[in-house]
Formats: C-alpha cells, sequence, structure tokens
C-alpha cells in the first residue's frame, strides 16, 4: 500500500500549484484531488514531471448523477471525458458517486421519486456500460459511499453493503468501492471487519479521523490497528489521506509520515 495527500484538503495554505513540490520534498509520492474540470491540466501534468509526483486518483463524474436513468448518457459522456484525462495525467482510478455534488458536497438531486432498488440498478445498468471503457483505459472507477448525517444529507449510497452490491452485480474487475473510513464511522462502525470482508473489492481508501475530518490521533478511531490490518490482509492499493489539518499541513503530514 501506498500513502497518497489529498491535496484539495490538505496544504491548503499553498497555491494549488505548489502543493506538488511540497508534498514531494515532505517524502510523498502520489497525491489527488476531486474536480479536473476546473483545473489546468497541462499544468498539472507538468507539475507532476518536474517534481516527481503521480496522481492517485481524481474525481470522474461531476454534475451528473449514477442513480439518474434520464442522466445516463450526460453521465457516460463526462465520464469518457474523466477516461481521457485519467489516461493523459497516466492516472489509474476514478472516484465514482451516486449523487451529483457542488463544491461544497451539498447533493444537487436527491432523485426522491425513484425508489431504492431502481437507483441500484441505474447505478447497475450505468457501470455496465463504462466498465469495459476502463478497462481498455487500465482505469478502474472506485465507488464512494459518504455520510448523511454530517456532510452530504440527500446522498443516496451511504452504506458499504450498497456500494459493494452494485459493485458486485456491475461483476468487473474495473469497478470496485472506495472505502472512506471517516464516512463510514460515521455511518456504521465496524470498520475492521468490514474490510476484513471486503478487501478483494476495495480499490482505495480514504482515511481522517472523527469527529472533525482531521488527521489520526485527533478523534476515536484507532487507525494503528487499522493499517495493521491492511498490512496483514497485504492490500496493495493507495491509502488516501483526505483531511482537514487541525493546526497547520505541515503538522498534519508529521503524524501521517509515522502512520
Amino acid at each position: 500500500m501506498h500513502k497518497v495527500l489529498c491535496i484539495e484538503t490538505l496544504l491548503g495554505e499553498f497555491p494549488f500549484e505548489e502543493r506538488f513540490s511540497f508534498a514531494r520534498v515532505n517524502g510523498f509520492e502520489c497525491i489527488e484531488f476531486w474536480s479536473w474540470k476546473n483545473k489546468n491540466i497541462k499544468a498539472i501534468e507538468d507539475c507532476c514531471k518536474n517534481n516527481g509526483v503521480n496522481i492517485a486518483a481524481f474525481s470522474g463524474d461531476q454534475d451528473f448523477s449514477l442513480v439518474s436513468e434520464s442522466e445516463r448518457e450526460q453521465y457516460i459522456s463526462f465520464a469518457k471525458e474523466s477516461i481521457e484525462v485519467a489516461k493523459q495525467l497516466h492516472c489509474r482510478c476514478l472516484v465514482i458517486h451516486s449523487n451529483a455534488l457542488d463544491k461544497n458536497g451539498i447533493v444537487l438531486n436527491q432523485y426522491e421519486a425513484i425508489n431504492s432498488s431502481k437507483k441500484i440498478q441505474n447505478m447497475v445498468d450505468t457501470l455496465k456500460i463504462l466498465a469495459p471503457l476502463a478497462k481498455k483505459a487500465d482505469v478502474t472507477l472506485v465507488l464512494e459511499a459518504l455520510n448523511t448525517k454530517v456532510d452530504h444529507a440527500g446522498y443516496f449510497l451511504n452504506h458499504t453493503e450498497d456500494a459493494i452490491r452494485v459493485v458486485e452485480l456491475v461483476g468487473s474487475p474495473n469497478v470496485k468501492i472506495l472505502y472512506d473510513i471517516y464516512h463510514m464511522q460515521i455511518m456504521e462502525g465496524n470498520l475492521i471487519n468490514t474490510i476484513k470482508k471486503y478487501i478483494d473489492l476495495i480499490g482505495h481508501i480514504h482515511i481522517a479521523d472523527v469527529p472533525g475530518r482531521h488527521e489520526p490521533g485527533t478523534g476515536e478511531i484507532n487507525f494503528k490497528n487499522i493499517i495493521g490490518t491492511l498490512k496483514s490482509l497485504n492490500y496493495k492499493g493507495a491509502i488516501g489521506f483526505e483531511l482537514y489539518p487541525l493546526h497547520s499541513s505541515q503538522e498534519a503530514l508529521e503524524v501521517i509520515k509515522v502512520l
């Protein structure tokens, strides 16, 4: 497994393009970010080359929702664009969501008229179309469950079991889940047993402590045991530190380095 800094939440004290060099100076070779649509992709490509930094993941969707059949064509079109950007940036993981979110993480449309079973089926049908395209590009789509109690009210996919159900129904090695420890501690707990049960379907992991979404050690989660579990399971994927520093990015990085 390898550590990844989310430079949307970390290193906020620096201009975006300076965060690549700061990450590298502090010993981190991999970063991730959220939307690519509002960024200069060529500048990001240059920052990676100039600093010896790789991109582990970024968001593969944005304005359209996976649960909506009426938005399927638009969702697929955007995802195809994301895959092309991933190829350009040599990124092999795209994060996808059940519902479109605005820049503050607010759910744009809950689609209350669509029942849960139909939402699941819509997600599966769309991902079955995208899976071969992801495979051809050597990209993995990772479906993220989010919490609805603190950050994302109205977001459909809010438990691990539902995300797993979608992934299993799609049945592609290029569609897995993103297991976000912060979100799932809030929604369901039972972190270690869940990791053990679904390790083969986890394509990416996000870490932040609860409460507060700060660095490990600021809240209630025993990250030493979680990291130990991942090592014992021979997890080879990325661990993305998608957290907001309690005080400063430098102090948060010092904690991450020794975890």
